[in-house]
């Protein structure tokens, strides 16, 4: 698959939690869906971790989003059934090779994190490519004011992350159960 150079426009939708922000794979919910989302790499583990350490340090601290002053926030939860949607659709894009949203057979984020167990109220979701850090990555991220925004929503609770290594592909899914 091709190296990802650039960042798709998040998208957003208003409408079991660990609390440890590990971004483990032992808590991935036992539904079949997220089978995929199972056996996890720890080097892969640990970078999603990073990125919800970065986000909840960028809600802290606030930021400008595409010139809109971002107040502060509290920090997002990692949310095993949004770990669980995250990392599906990363190896899905893998797997199909795509980059988007809405993957060929026409599933949004709203259903995926359904399928995963994640019944919501309010949901966004971020997708980037080509960054093998954390720290790059939310880079990119906080540079697009769409993307911005979705991190620092006080709209969402809970943040779940994917990453495939081998693509440098990225996936951040937000939400607030009903």
């Amino acid at each position: 698959m091709a190296r990802w150079s650039l960042v798709i426009v998040m998208l957003a939708a208003c409408g079991g939690d660990d609390g440890d922000g590990d971004g483990g794979g032992s808590d991935v919910p036992s539904l079949a869906y997220c089978d995929p989302a199972r056996a996890w790499p720890d080097s892969a583990t640990a970078l999603e971790a990073r990125i919800v350490t970065l986000v909840n340090e960028r809600r802290a601290a606030g930021a400008t989003c595409g010139g809109q002053a971002m107040p502060s926030v509290a920090p997002l939860v990692a949310d095993p059934a949004l770990r669980c949607a995250a990392r599906v659709h990363t190896q899905d894009m893998v797997d199909r090779d795509f980059f988007a949203h809405r993957n060929p057979s026409g599933e949004e984020p709203w259903d995926r994190m359904e399928r995963a167990g994640y019944m919501w109220s309010n949901a966004g979701e971020n997708i980037a490519g080509g960054n093998a850090t954390a720290e790059a990555t939310m880079q990119q991220w906080m540079g697009s004011s769409g993307h911005c925004m979705n991190i620092m929503s006080g709209d969402y609770e809970h943040i779940g992350v994917g990453h495939v290594e081998s693509d440098a592909l990225w996936t951040q899914v937000f939400g607030a159960p009903r």
